[in-house]
């Protein structure tokens, strides 16, 4: 017995100190857990107006800090990489458009909180790097510092199929994973929380789902939860599977699914859908995705982890013209107007972490934001790289500044370029500028830039320099490089063209050569016309579809002048250097030739020196003869001849 009393307190002390330690440990090292939505339009949610009740997605926003003026970027891989590296997309290959191959040498949250200690996974949509089964040797989820991977590489992905570039558990791919996509994502995102609990890990869990992307594939018992006001609208509504079939009108998936369950009506030709059918299948995808953020949700609150558990929410652009609500903004996904950038988000934060933060943040925040801030809300050990690009939220949290600097964001797109302040927002093009005051104009309804010229100046000169950090070889203004000489010397490529009465523009194409490009990327080459031809304009560019990818928007050489821009040609060689960062990060497999007649006649185009080069003057690709495609100049009357 006195055995007994003498252990009793000690076996208590013990109980109570390993607690304590326990707690001591978990509230030191928060879990993280990361949900990103595809497509999603501000306006989406009911929280923001939305007719599909969210309440799982509006709590997060609702009970959590709340950021009001969140930036990412109009198509979903350049967000993703900023998020994962905090780095700005332009500077790691992830834009400005789609796809790309991200480094896994380059710093990022999973290969970061991979050597805090945390089990790191990730669960959904990649679309950072190629997939193994679509390029072999590419780099697996795994080797970017994620213990765990469920999902799958591409952009999009049949909910139910999983054709595109398939399924995968970790390095394996999956082929008889029919479940909804959806669910799957949150059960496997569940699955490594919780194994982590029971190992007594602390985890970082990326869930970026493929809803709301298309094709909007719903599960039938969704159809039946649709708000009665867009379910209504809908005449001689279809049946489930004619939905099902009719929206995956992408020929490899239908190809795919025909193989799949034996069943060549998969390849029929069905009608289009009602844009009121659009909205119901929207709305029911909109469902399915807030009723699994709720199931993460639900396990983190059954399990006592939300007290010690950082939970963020964002979009990774607005949402699409398809049914996609952006409200209050202008624009749709691949526009930089605020409705293909500004998006929801917030984050649940446990008073363990941070106590009593702001609820809601007005000031300009950005998806590139992310990485810093959760590396401090955590108190990780290592420092962070000295590279990052954004810059930690944990300030504005606190009621302070996150910086004695004015805040600028830049965005490269197609045939423009942007620069964003808290209050003002300026688009460049080649031709003109337009101003809004976006904090007094969120809609972006008034063009100020005649009565605000001093504001001009300022940004003009600040788009400058930031175009200038990110390495950016623009598409739509002069490089900023030092001209230089035509220097033609051997053999050089002659195209011979001629016109009896077709004045349309014209390419054809002469060089197959492979390659990506990067933001940083140029094409220089020297060219000689015929004096006095008859031709209003000519250049040589990559192939795009049919056409060179330079138009009267895009492609600007030094001297500030557009390529397809009536010309005089004077039979002297000339050197042309203009930008391609608009495509980066796509791959181009051809060069072509493209001109236009200005009236019935003939002349000879002389081509030498092609190569593309960055903006440090490193030469990247230079084309030789061997890439000249023999067929296609033999189509086009063109030949290797020798310098005169």
């Amino acid at each position: 017995m006195k055995i007994t009393k003498f252990f009793t307190p000690l076996i208590m002390v013990l109980l109570v100190t390993g607690s304590l330690s326990s707690i001591a440990q978990t509230s030191k090292h928060p879990n993280i857990v990361i949900i990103m939505a595809d497509d999603m339009g501000h306006g989406d949610l009911s929280i923001t107006g939305g007719k599909t009740p969210t309440p799982n997605i509006d709590n997060i926003l609702d009970q959590g800090v709340r950021f009001t003026n969140f930036m990412t970027n109009p198509v979903c891989s350049p967000t993703r990489g900023a998020l994962l590296t905090g780095q700005h997309p332009l500077r790691i290959g992830a834009g400005p458009e789609t796809g790309g191959n991200l480094d896994p040498k380059i710093v990022n949250f999973g290969n970061y909180f991979q050597k805090e200690g945390y089990n790191t996974g990730l669960f959904g949509k990649w679309h950072n790097s190629p997939s193994p089964n679509e390029v072999p040797g590419s780099n697996t989820i795994n080797q970017y510092g994620f213990n765990r991977f469920v999902g799958f590489y591409a952009g999009a992905v049949d909910y139910f199929s999983k054709a595109s570039t398939g399924w995968f558990h970790d390095d394996k791919l999956i082929e008889n994973e029919l479940d909804y996509s959806t669910d799957l994502i949150s059960k496997y995102a569940i699955e490594f929380m919780d194994k982590s609990k029971n190992e007594n890990k602390p985890f970082l869990c990326y869930v970026p789902f493929n809803a709301v992307h298309g094709p909007h594939v719903v599960k039938e018992e969704l159809l039946k939860r649709v708000p009665a006001d867009i379910l209504n609208k809908v005449k001689n509504p279809k049946t489930f599977e004619e939905y099902r079939r009719t929206v995956i009108n992408i020929p490899e998936w239908k190809k795919y699914n025909a193989q799949k369950y034996n069943d060549d009506s998969w390849n029929a030709k069905l009608p289009d859908i009602s844009p009121e059918e659009k909205a119901m299948l929207y709305s029911a995808v909109i469902i399915s995705l807030d009723d699994n953020v709720g199931l993460i949700m639900d396990y983190l609150k059954k399990n006592n982890l939300l007290e010690n558990t950082i939970v963020l929410f964002l979009s990774d652009n607005g949402g699409t013209e398809y049914a996609g609500n952006n409200a209050p903004f202008r624009g749709f996904k691949h526009s930089l107007y605020e409705g293909g950038i500004h998006s929801a988000a917030g984050m649940m934060i446990p008073q363990t972490v941070l106590a009593s933060p702001k609820k809601n943040i007005s000031q300009m925040c950005a998806a590139l934001d992310v990485f810093p801030t959760i590396a401090e809300l955590s108190k990780a050990k290592q420092k962070l790289p000295a590279n990052l690009d954004g810059i930690s939220m944990v300030n504005l949290m606190k009621g302070k500044s996150s910086s004695k600097a004015p805040r600028y964001l830049y965005w490269a797109w197609r045939d423009h370029d942007v620069l964003r302040s808290d209050q003002w927002k300026l688009f460049r093009y080649v031709d003109k500028v337009e101003l809004y005051d976006v904090q007094n104009d969120v809609a972006e309804s008034k063009e100020v830039s005649k009565e605000n010229p001093e504001v001009v100046k300022k940004m003009l000169q600040q788009i400058a320099i930031e175009s200038k950090k990110y390495g950016v070889a623009s598409i739509h203004q002069p490089l900023n490089i030092k001209p230089t000489q035509a220097k033609p010397e051997g053999k050089v490529l002659a195209i011979d063209l001629s016109s009896e009465n077709d004045l349309k523009k014209q390419s054809i194409k002469i060089i197959k050569k492979e390659f990506a490009i990067l933001a940083d990327y140029y094409l220089e080459y020297d060219v000689k016309v015929d004096a006095q031809s008859d031709l209003s304009f000519c250049y040589f560019s990559p192939i795009r579809g049919t056409s060179g990818i330079f138009n009267e928007k895009m492609g600007v050489d030094l001297d500030g002048k557009l390529l397809q821009s009536p010309t005089a040609f004077d039979g002297n060689w000339k050197h042309v250097a203009v930008g391609l960062s608009s495509y980066s990060p796509l791959k181009f497999g051809d060069f072509a030739l493209t001109y236009k007649f200005k009236k019935a006649g003939k002349t000879t185009v002389y081509l030498d020196n092609i190569r593309i080069k960055n903006l440090k003057g490193q030469v990247i690709y230079e084309i030789a003869a061997d890439d000249v495609d023999k067929k296609s100049i033999k189509a086009a009357n063109a030949s290797m001849v020798d310098l005169k």
